[in-house]
């Protein structure tokens, strides 16, 4: 397992819960010795899209026009497996991110549904900038209040493209990531 190599990952989903709301998308961006490249979103519609009002709010997505353009879950799995046969070579996956087992719960639910072993490509191992966050506040090396993603990205003036996308909050992370490693230091 190269642990230089992460992959950072963020979701969209149709409300809290990963056994019934559906995944609408899920964007990955790898980060390789601090670089932050092939960033990419794929957008998914289950034929279920179970979603709740308060959920689609947030992420503000029109599920009319996410149900037209979106893929359907076995063209998703097609189109992410390519993805990560291209940047990751038999090689277990460690997966990054913001309160990241959110995410992760989503996301191993979707590949599990479509037949696919989460174990055998993704690592058991993965890094939650939110336990790094709250982590570097104890120890007092950044403020208290600085462990929700907003604030994180306010204080390190991180510029969020598309917020509450799940492109836009992958890239920021990775780039929080850097910061806090640079903190670290």
């Amino acid at each position: 397992m190269k642990t230089d190599k992460i992959l950072f990952i963020d979701t969209e989903t149709g409300g809290l819960d990963p056994l019934n709301n559906s995944l609408l998308s899920v964007a990955f961006a790898i980060w390789d010795n601090g670089k932050i490249s092939n960033a990419k979103e794929f957008l998914i519609n289950d034929g279920i899209l179970n979603v709740s009002p308060k959920a689609l709010e947030i992420n503000r997505i029109d599920i009319n026009k996410h149900s037209q353009v979106a893929l359907k879950s076995e063209d998703a799995i097609l189109e992410i497996e390519n993805y990560l046969n291209e940047n990751f070579h038999n090689e277990k996956i460690i997966l990054c991110g913001h309160n990241i087992l959110f995410d992760i719960n989503f996301f191993k639910n979707f590949w599990t549904k479509n037949n696919r072993d989460y174990n055998k490509q993704f690592s058991h191992r993965y890094v939650d900038t939110a336990s790094i966050l709250f982590f570097l506040s104890v120890s007092g090396k950044i403020p208290t209040n600085t462990i929700s993603s907003q604030n994180a990205f306010d204080y390190f003036n991180i510029n969020v493209s598309k917020r509450h996308s799940a492109l836009g909050d992958v890239l920021a992370t990775a780039e929080l990531f850097n910061h806090l490693i640079r903190i670290s230091k």
